[in-house]
């Protein structure tokens, strides 16, 4: 079991992913109110798409400038810089509120998030024991949704004001406390500081017995020294054996995330379930209702990941996704169609529903894990950087048609689009997806090369 100190360390860092959730979920249910004129401003249907995609393209850029960043001033310190453009965020949101610092406010939050989603996952992922550590990064990338969950509940309840007061205070929280923290043992070794390298693996493991460890930790930084920059370390890696296909996976990984339909999910819950005829649910309870469903199924895939694996989960997901997209789609193009549909209304509510539980048992999170775990320690901050970076640009261009599609009354093209792309996904991930499950951080390097070409 892990110690104290690893998990206050682990706590720590898990509070600025869940002020990055806060930055992306309150938009479900205020985006009606903003709508209907309910707030000191006035807002269109491109506007408020708008409000919600200029988030996606913000951490796309976080992402992207975290690959630069990462191995000079380190996880930790990175972290601990989203202070400012958080802090910058929560304050636009209660200064003067208009749709231009709307936009603004969304891109710099959508900043800060991209850099901590990039920097707190590696870091999570460095500091873990091997055997918990897939289940330590969903519980990390959980506060993310439960960030999410949170601007849920205090949107539809309050204001965007109060819910900035709420924002700012956690980012105060969460850089006080995790200012005390220890860097990432992989990173000070890396950058040969090896007493204070040392260190931190002791505070890590609450124990002067890490020799093993350590001397491990050595052997993958010392065969990685050389391959210190960003372009020559994404070059080498192409250039191993297997090192094409790692870059492929990872790539593939990305996409089928975004189209498992999560970003859509935390975005337009509620209006997907109001168009469900048969809903009595006032549109609050519903902001509600979903977040819990997904949480509690997340958890199930947090128990699980470690005991089956990466690979099991989010195959069943994928096809649970596959499935659920498809029957969606079909009930919603008989709706368009004005053909009578309220027999299958209650149906459509539980495909819904199971669909939101497949997404979170697998591709809402472990695609995510898998790219910490796939790439060697002299490309990880360069390839998940660009990873993360390729899933967020995806998600800017789902959200941009999926709100075409939605104002359009044409739902159902979005889910037969996400249900083809999951059905194609099956094979690659049957065939090609490796299994990480278990493995040290630098065995998991040393298994690019027995990934056949």
């Amino acid at each position: 079991m892990p110690n104290l100190k690893f998990c206050l360390t682990f706590l720590s860092v898990c509070l600025a992913e869940l002020n990055a959730g806060m930055f992306l979920g309150w938009t479900s249910p205020i985006t009606p109110r903003l709508l209907d004129h309910d707030f000191s401003f006035k807002i269109t249907a491109n506007e408020a798409c708008w409000t919600v995609c200029v988030f996606t393209l913000g951490m796309a850029c976080g992402c992207f400038l975290s690959i630069f960043l990462l191995d000079i001033v380190g996880r930790k310190v990175l972290i601990l810089l989203t202070i400012f453009p958080s802090s910058v965020s929560w304050m636009l949101m209660l200064w003067s509120p208009s749709i231009s610092n709307l936009y603004v406010s969304r891109f710099i939050g959508g900043t800060a998030s991209g850099i901590i989603f990039t920097s707190g996952s590696i870091y999570v992922t460095e500091i873990s024991p091997p055997h918990i550590r897939s289940a330590l990064c969903s519980c990390f990338l959980l506060m993310n949704y439960c960030g999410s969950f949170l601007g849920y509940v205090l949107t539809s309840i309050g204001t965007i004001e109060k819910y900035s007061y709420v924002g700012m205070f956690l980012v105060m929280l969460q850089f006080i406390v995790f200012a005390w923290m220890p860097e990432s043992p992989f990173y000070l070794l890396r950058r040969k500081r090896f007493g204070a390298g040392m260190d931190s693996l002791m505070y890590m493991r609450n124990s002067a017995d890490v020799a093993e460890e350590l001397d491990s930790i050595m052997k993958s930084v010392e065969s990685d020294s050389q391959y210190n920059g960003t372009i020559s370390s994404i070059f080498h890696l192409a250039s191993e054996k297997g090192g094409k296909r790692v870059i492929l996976i990872g790539a593939n990984l990305m996409t089928l995330q975004v189209f498992s339909g999560t970003i859509i999910l935390i975005t337009y819950s509620r209006t997907i379930f109001e168009k469900i005829d048969n809903v009595q649910l006032p549109g609050t309870y519903i902001s509600i209702v979903l977040p819990i469903v997904f949480l509690m199924s997340y958890l199930l895939c947090i128990s699980l990941v470690d005991r089956l694996g990466r690979k099991p989960l989010i195959i069943v997901s994928t096809v649970g996704v596959a499935s659920c997209s498809f029957l969606l789609g079909i009930y919603f193009f008989l709706e368009q169609k004005n053909l009578d549909t309220s027999g299958f209304q209650p149906f459509a509510f539980g495909v819904a529903l199971l669909y939101v539980i497949s997404v979170s048992l697998g591709l809402a999170s472990v695609p995510f894990v898998v790219m910490n775990e796939i790439f060697p320690m002299y490309a990880k901050a360069a390839c998940v950087g660009l990873g993360f970076c390729v899933n967020f640009i995806w998600s800017f261009i789902i959200l941009r048609i999926w709100s075409t599609v939605v104002f359009a009354n044409s739902i159902h093209i979005g889910f037969w689009l996400f249900s083809g792309f999951n059905v194609f996904s099956i094979f690659f991930l049957v065939f090609y997806l490796p299994e990480t499950k278990g493995q040290f951080l630098q065995i998991s390097d040393s298994s690019v090369g027995r990934i056949k070409k």
